[in-house]
């Protein structure tokens, strides 16, 4: 049975404000600190706008502001608006080459924009500037692992934790990558420790499930799947792999309680169709088997499996046309499957002797 892809804390990067000194000298007009002070106030207030007006208006005076620019990038990305970010964040190197914040803010905006090759490429200019920046070494580890480079996100996650031990994100992260490489381990290990730091990360406890499933240990998994839904009941992956583990116990009617409410959260989970459907044919009901099937064929239609098992539904039932039909699609799917061609061929001779 499929588990599902554990998910990845990607960081939020609320992007940092550098801090500017700035002291009013009660001259009239403003002067460039007086607004700069103001947008700091703003911002803490959550006055976006305000923040932007009053950095634009300090630039006025002194458009060779890098801080500045730095900042009023950071109020931008936080409206959403990620080319003006972009563009501020540039006008900030550009005055100041050296500049790993505004190197990382700027990974941060190219990485939301989708250019990933281009958000590595920042994260690492602002860790050749300061090697202990540990937000850059985690958001690294993000877009490594998005170009499929798990070595490469594993690396950097533990560089994240030798700056800050107390990471849990990362610690959740480190594991993912180290189950997608196969080490369940040093996974668990991981999970263990990001629970420690945060006992109420659901994520974490569910993907210890997972990972004590893969090893076997079902009893161990329904525990934790069962404790990630407590701490957060709306984890539709969680509510499946926990039907996936009862239905490994063959406790079947807790399976079907489980895949029913996965899908009360997400109706578009084909695979927990498939498995209501396989679980609801343990319990010999055929007809809500068939129409589960019937919905994750039509949700995954170049899959064999579920027309392969509504065959063997329908030849269980007795209707031998409809199983013929359905050995015949998922031979077409799978050619190469000899368990589902032999089906179709012993069926045929059957039908046709």
């Amino acid at each position: 049975m499929k588990v599902a892809a554990a998910r990845v804390a990607i960081l939020l990067c609320a992007l940092r404000l550098c801090v500017i000194a700035a002291h009013s000298s009660g001259a009239k007009p403003p002067t460039e600190a007086d607004h700069i002070r103001r947008a700091v106030e703003l911002h803490q207030k959550g006055d976006l706008d305000g923040a932007i007006a009053e950095y634009r208006a300090a630039l006025q005076l002194d458009p060779n502001n890098a801080p500045a620019h730095n900042n009023l990038g950071s109020e931008l990305s936080g409206k959403g608006d990620l080319d003006g970010a972009i563009a501020e964040y540039r006008t900030a190197l550009r005055l100041n080459p050296n500049y790993a914040l505004a190197h990382y803010n700027l990974g941060v905006a190219l990485a939301g924009k989708g250019d990933v090759g281009g958000a590595i490429a920042e994260y690492h200019t602002a860790l050749r500037l300061n090697p202990n920046f540990a937000d850059a070494h985690y958001n690294l580890g993000v877009e490594l692992r998005r170009k499929g480079d798990l070595d490469g996100a594993i690396a950097e996650y533990r560089a994240v934790l030798q700056v800050n031990p107390n990471r849990a994100d990362a610690h959740y992260n480190l594991g993912v990558e180290l189950s997608g490489k196969g080490d369940l381990d040093g996974a668990i290990a991981e999970y263990h420790a990001a629970l420690r730091l945060n006992p109420n990360f659901a994520d974490a406890q569910s993907n210890l499930g997972s990972a004590l499933r893969r090893k076997g240990d079902l009893d161990g998994a329904i525990a934790e799947y069962r404790t990630a839904l407590q701490l957060n009941p709306n984890l539709a992956d969680t509510h499946f792999n926990l039907g996936n583990a009862l239905a490994g116990k063959s406790d079947l009617d807790g399976a079907i309680a489980e895949y029913h409410a996965a899908l009360r959260l997400n109706p578009n989970l084909a695979d927990a169709h498939f498995a209501l459907g396989n679980a609801l044919a343990g319990k010999a009901d055929l007809d809500g088997a068939i129409a589960e099937l019937k919905v994750a064929a039509r949700m995954k239609p170049d899959s064999a499996r579920p027309h392969y098992t509504l065959g063997a539904v329908f030849e269980k039932r007795g209707d031998l046309k409809s199983a013929l039909e359905e050995y015949r699609r998922a031979s077409q799917l799978e050619p190469s499957d000899g368990v589902i061609r032999r089906a179709y061929e012993d069926l045929s001779r059957k039908l046709n002797p």
